[in-house]
């Protein structure tokens, strides 16, 4: 297949794949909310620690995009009823945790790798971009208690923790950057950047892809 040919049908097919991923399919938001919820409790959620972290779905949000709140306390501020000051943090679930996740999964999905690569690549890059997704988490929980939670021995720098929210949080352009370099890290080989080039210098056919060993 030529290199145009080549490139057109990846483009096509990545634009069907991320755009049936991001749909506003009924329920689906939701129901990703809640599994994030979910899964950042798991990690952040500290039973025995001084602050306490608790993720609940957003009542009464701001803005119609937040859909979860985080709810930080200090223990030794909470009397016998459950009631003390706290601060409520409110995240938008689909920008920092599906998008990334959607657009990994579309990345690698139109890809034309072996199948068995392509399982591989989907393994390792659904690992990592959750990975990051919980970076994100930890440096917004980080910045919003000072570096209270949820790694306390780290010396707290305001100017530093203000400048990686708002860029890992607030800013919508890691959500498609990262997700794009885990793609490349996780799917490709170097002698496919190297076939790959000679075949666009030349003008030749690229050959179909088939799958390798794993």
């Amino acid at each position: 297949m030529a290199p145009r040919r080549l490139i057109g049908r990846f483009l096509l097919g990545f634009a069907v794949a991320f755009g049936a991923l991001v749909a506003p399919w009924p329920g689906w938001n939701a129901a990703y909310g809640a599994l994030f919820r979910g899964g950042a409790a798991a990690v952040f959620s500290d039973g025995h620690g001084r602050i306490l972290v608790r993720f609940r779905r957003a009542e009464h949000p701001p803005r119609a995009e937040i859909d979860t709140e985080i709810v930080v306390a200090d223990r030794a501020q909470i009397g016998r009823d459950g009631r003390g000051p706290a601060n409520v943090l409110g995240l938008d679930t689909r920008s920092v945790g599906w998008i990334p996740t959607a657009l990994v999964l579309a990345l690698i999905v139109a890809t034309p790798v072996g199948w068995r690569r392509q399982w591989r690549a989907l393994v390792l890059g659904l690992a990592v971009v959750h990975v990051y997704i919980l970076l994100v988490v930890g440096v917004y929980l980080w910045n919003e208690t000072a570096g209270a939670v949820p790694v306390s021995f780290l010396p707290y720098w305001a100017g530093l923790g203000g400048g990686l929210e708002e860029t890992l949080v607030t800013q919508l352009g890691p959500s498609f950057a990262v997700p794009a370099l885990i793609w490349v890290a996780v799917t490709f080989r170097r002698e496919d950047w190297a076939g790959f080039g000679s075949r666009v210098r030349t003008g030749a056919d690229v050959p179909p892809a088939k799958a390798g060993p794993p």
